[in-house]
């Protein structure tokens, strides 16, 4: 659940970058003639607004998201797993530091984006009920 609401709130960081990309596409249209052909003006006010659009897509997702990799390392617990009571750790007790921290979301997007199942799944046969992105990184989730 931690990891939901941990990916909703890199949603919200985009926000700002839907509203610029939504009034770009917006103002595109609103200066098409009835063919749907835009002047060259409206054309280029609308690209420069659908790259700012993007780009601050990229940059509030990346925000979001990197503050919680600096609250994983520093405390141990992303806003979401604060709000599930749960923190991750070493096996000394304690924060893994933003450096092991980056690495091991890294690790996770990367093997949940090739193999989402197993590992979201794999605590649930592994005897230490550690994922597998916490087999790599030596961590375990335990309650705060």
């Amino acid at each position: 659940m931690a990891v939901i609401i941990d990916s909703l709130l890199v949603g919200v960081g985009t926000i700002p970058g839907w509203i610029v990309f939504s009034i770009a596409m917006a103002g595109a249209v609103a200066t098409s003639d009835a063919r749907g052909h835009i002047s060259d003006e409206a054309g280029a006010a609308a690209s420069v607004g659908l790259f700012a659009g993007w780009a601050l897509l990229f940059i509030g997702a990346a925000v979001v998201w990197l503050y919680n990799i600096y609250l994983l390392g520093r405390d141990g617990a992303t806003l979401g797993k604060r709000w599930m009571k749960i923190r991750v750790q070493t096996r000394d007790g304690v924060p893994l530091g933003f450096g092991k921290a980056f690495l091991r979301e890294l690790v996770k997007g990367i093997l949940g984006g090739m193999c989402f199942g197993l590992l979201y799944l794999w605590p649930l046969w592994d005897a230490e009920k550690q994922g597998l992105h916490d087999k790599v990184f030596g961590t375990h989730v335990v309650p705060a």
